[in-house]
């Protein structure tokens, strides 16, 4: 009878863990002791429910990966598992502080352009603002932080959703559609976002031609570990997270370059990194605490048709700010100076008002095609926010 009964659980475990969308945590080896359960989501302190230095094995289903580190918060040395690990050696044994649990399947391709559109009331009403892939805290979100009701996806796009957090860390709802009202859980309470790539199972990553003006960041050499896709854009440590200081290998396409930070902020000193590195040297691994992403194109015949791009000089040169659907309190939130607007492409289909002060005060002009120069406006270096419409 014992013989029949181990037979039997050797045959059916596989096939109940393979159907598992969370991994399991034991305080001792060989999945004894107590044992806690964590779903796809980033935790640190109590939220590991296992507490801190007690993790001795850890049960992980196919299609998951659990990456442990030393410290709280996802700092110091840390280790990525993509199987069960029945007894962790004893650099790790009681030693882990942090963890990230993902699923470990192939990312999805999306375009460069595609975006996500918050708004503070259901069924797309009230005010609202275009977001791009990456990560965004509560400071990021400013007036939408815990003031978030619907969303909308246009694209190839995943939404993790913070409510707990300010740093999107910890506990997570993940939508992979746009959302007319929230739930009670979500309504009104996202603190902070993740916005990535729908994972797929085909295995196709950011390939072709997908992948052109995006950059891909490793937490381990050799493409390993975590991973995050970045558009062009100023990256600070904050909208980093945990990749911040944690950077060993990356993929940099042609179409762009990189400046990599030693500080917070990007500012100071950089290295600038191109094309793709399998391992980042000593002077480089693990030290790059801000990003700066650049479009290396030098086209400028023609604006782009599809987004609406300002331009600090007439007729479309200088430095330019492409602004999805959405409300612009002010021109430092998309890195372009302050009262420099000369010129602006609207596509068809498209509604901008400018505005002469921030916050939308003031004067306001608005526009419903291009204009190469402000000259008999007078609206030429007046704008201090800005206002972008899709009518639909």
């Amino acid at each position: 009878m014992k013989i029949k009964i181990f037979i039997f659980i050797s045959f059916t475990f596989p096939i109940f863990i393979s159907a598992q969308s969370y991994v399991t945590l034991h305080e001792d080896c060989n999945y004894g002791g107590k044992s806690y359960f964590l779903q796809a989501g980033t935790y640190s302190g109590y939220a590991m429910k296992i507490g801190n230095d007690k993790l001795s094995s850890i049960q992980i289903p196919s299609g998951m990966k659990v990456t442990v580190y030393e410290d709280e918060n996802f700092r110091g040395n840390s280790k990525t598992f993509t199987a069960n690990v029945p007894c962790l050696d004893s650099n790790w044994n009681d030693m882990t502080s942090s963890i990230v649990v993902e699923s470990s399947t192939t990312s999805g391709t999306y375009n460069p352009n595609d975006y996500l559109i918050v708004y503070t009331d259901c069924y797309q009403k009230g005010e609202y603002q275009t977001l791009k892939p990456g990560a965004y805290t509560g400071d990021e979100l400013n007036i939408f932080k815990n003031n978030i009701s619907s969303f909308s996806i246009f694209g190839n796009l995943r939404v993790r959703a913070y409510t707990n957090s300010n740093d999107a860390t910890g506990y997570f709802g993940i939508f992979d559609a746009s959302q007319p009202c929230l739930s009670y859980q979500f309504n009104n309470k996202i603190q902070s976002l993740i916005i990535e790539p729908r994972p797929s199972s085909g295995g196709q990553g950011l390939g072709g031609g997908s992948n052109q003006g995006v950059a891909t960041f490793y937490t381990e050499c050799n493409n390993n570990g975590n991973s995050i896709r970045l558009l062009p854009g100023t990256y600070t440590a904050d909208k980093l997270g945990l990749f911040a200081y944690d950077i060993s290998s990356v993929e940099i396409p042609t179409s762009v370059r990189v400046k990599a930070y030693y500080s917070n902020d990007a500012s100071g000193n950089f290295t600038l990194l191109n094309g793709n590195t399998s391992c980042l040297d000593y002077n480089t691994n693990n030290k790059f605490g801000s990003l700066m992403i650049e479009a290396t194109s030098s086209s400028s015949s023609a604006p782009p048709a599809t987004e609406v791009t300002i331009y600090v000089d007439e007729n479309y040169r200088g430095q330019s700010a492409t602004l999805l659907p959405g409300s612009y309190p002010n021109m430092a939130q998309i890195n372009f100076p302050d009262k420099a607007v000369s010129s602006v492409v609207v596509p068809t289909g498209y509604r901008v008002v400018i505005y002469e002060k921030e916050n939308f005060g003031g004067k306001s002009f608005i526009l419903t095609d291009s204009r190469s120069s402000f000259w008999l406006t007078k609206w030429n270096d007046k704008t201090s926010s800005v206002k972008v419409y899709r009518d639909r």
